[in-house]
């Protein structure tokens, strides 16, 4: 390992470890796409683009709600949409399942640093419980879609699923607003080099390949499809998508949580641009690649005049929390999580390929504890994609009540709130965070002064803080719109308050 000492660091890009960028080959067949997997934690009407992409596939439409949202209001949204083919889902709170355990892992937890416990996430549980399902229901094909992601156009997203006809994972790019860690926009706004990889917020995955799970951890998704990107088998459309904008340093303790899989994912990547394999992640590697990591937060710190200056004290506090968590990793520490982490992989390979095959979508929900069955449910055989007509099953597809009579139907309506369903904001404009201007600066500083940070690891379990940073009236600005509409240049109305707070789950990812 001491020759290649050098050449250890952290690489601004991974866009050479594709195995293909682009949809190239046009004559490419067309292939079906089974469903959109939607990890859901935000209100409702955010889940209009999955429906409209969801209409244009004619596919089922998984959605797995907690946080602040309940299947209750999404089944409303789905009421109002006329779309029926969806399997709505409660994540219990502390919800296991023993296909969904992963015991080495497990034994690991005290010993990670204390930071990696700020919060607490559901997102890996959801997107395992998809990749179950898919299985369980015979989907081919499915593609996880994030609620805070937007624009992806219906051509684009069949163009993405295509190209599992010769990969197992396909990612789109989420460039504008930049799909990053805390850290890496902190490198992209002090001027250092930054990219963005493909990450599981728009990634189409092939379930009938040897695939992996999405471990507990900060970049989990890098981990999911770290063999395929080690064997040139992870593709990236190079189509991009959109994320809602969100002011990546809004709390500092965010950064320290992110650190430990950020270190990871970006330490395992380095090792396929040195053409080692995973085996080669020992405690000799990491003790190279930790001094590495803490180069690369110091050097955004020296370069922090760069940052505008309304941004830069907020944006060091969060670099410096990373730093102080970095600096209590230790080697073995990695290296012990490395083989805990291939070991959980081999027995969950083992595991995937005995999932069994279930006849209808409550069987499949009762074997995995989400719902009870029916009587109906039992009998009834899943048809094929295409010829199928939307069951009315409590678990399952949303139900649109019938009416024998128009009166029936006017009286029904009339004591429906269905304006609340409706989406509350269009397309957004997600660019990065733009150079704030002296009025705004005042409004920040009077924003961090009479605002609370709500966040505690007690509290954080279904939910992070969200809505609160700017969720006061600035005099000189007039209202939050105001604020909103100085700060990211979104047209009042437009602006997405989920981000000036701690972004809800999912959360956002490092690509590099």
């Amino acid at each position: 390992m001491n020759p290649l000492s050098q050449d250890i660091r952290q690489h601004p890009t991974h866009s050479t470890l594709f195995g293909q960028t682009g949809p190239q080959d046009a004559t490419r067949a067309k292939l079906d796409l089974d469903a959109i997997v939607v990890p859901a934690s935000r209100p409702a009407s955010h889940l209009d683009h999955a429906v409209t992409l969801a209409k244009f596939a004619d596919c089922w439409l998984l959605i797995l709600c907690s946080q602040e949202l309940r299947s209750a209001k999404v089944r409303e949204f789905l009421a109002a949409r006329s779309f029926t083919k969806a399997i709505v889902i409660d994540l219990p709170r502390g919800y296991s399942h023993e296909l969904l355990y992963f015991p080495a892992l497990l034994s690991l937890k005290d010993d990670l640093p204390q930071a990696c416990g700020s919060y607490v996430t559901d997102l890996s549980m959801k997107r395992n419980v998809g990749l179950v399902l898919a299985r369980m229901l015979q989907w081919r094909r499915i593609f996880f879609l994030d609620d805070d992601i937007r624009d992806i156009n219906y051509p684009d997203l069949q163009n993405t699923v295509n190209m599992l006809g010769s990969f197992p994972a396909v990612g789109m790019w989420v460039t504008d607003y930049p799909d990053n860690s805390i850290v890496c926009h902190a490198n992209r706004m002090t001027k250092g080099s930054q990219d963005v990889f493909v990450s599981g917020a728009a990634l189409a995955v092939d379930c009938d390949a040897d695939i992996g799970f999405f471990p507990d951890i900060y970049n989990e998704d890098w981990l999911f499809f770290f063999d395929d990107a080690s064997e040139g088998r992870l593709a990236n459309s190079c189509l991009k998508a959109t994320q809602l904008r969100y002011y990546p340093f809004a709390n500092a303790r965010r950064a320290a949580w992110q650190e430990f899989g950020d270190v990871l994912a970006e330490g395992l990547y380095t090792l396929l641009h040195l053409g080692l394999g995973v085996e080669q992640a020992t405690g000799e590697y990491w003790t190279y690649f930790l001094e590495a990591r803490r180069n690369f937060l110091e050097a955004i710190t020296t370069r922090s005049r760069n940052a505008h200056q309304d941004i830069r004290a907020d944006m060091l506090l969060s670099v410096q929390s990373a730093l102080k968590c970095s600096l209590k990793i230790k080697p073995d520490l990695c290296d012990r999580y490395i083989q805990l982490w291939r070991q959980d992989l081999a027995d969950w390979k083992r595991r995937a390929t005995e999932i069994p095959k279930m006849p209808s979508i409550e069987a499949a929900l009762h074997e995995m504890r989400l719902s009870s069955p029916t009587k109906r449910g039992s009998t009834e055989r899943i048809r094929h994609r295409r010829d199928e007509v939307a069951e009315n099953i409590t678990a399952g597809p949303v139900m649109i009540p019938r009416f024998d009579t128009l009166k029936e139907l006017s009286e029904h309506a009339s004591t429906l709130h269905l304006s609340s369903a409706a989406p509350t904001v269009g397309k957004r404009d997600t660019k990065p965070l733009q150079v704030l201007t002296p009025e705004v600066a005042e409004a920040i500083s009077a924003a961090r002064t009479s605002s609370h940070d709500r966040t505690s690891p007690g509290a954080e379990e279904h939910g992070r803080q969200r809505k609160q940073r700017f969720s006061i009236t600035i005099p000189r600005l007039g209202s939050i719109r105001d604020v909103a509409s100085a700060l990211f240049g979104a047209p009042q109305g437009e602006f997405e308050a989920v981000g000036c707070g701690e972004p809800a789950d999912p959360e956002p990812r490092t690509t590099v």
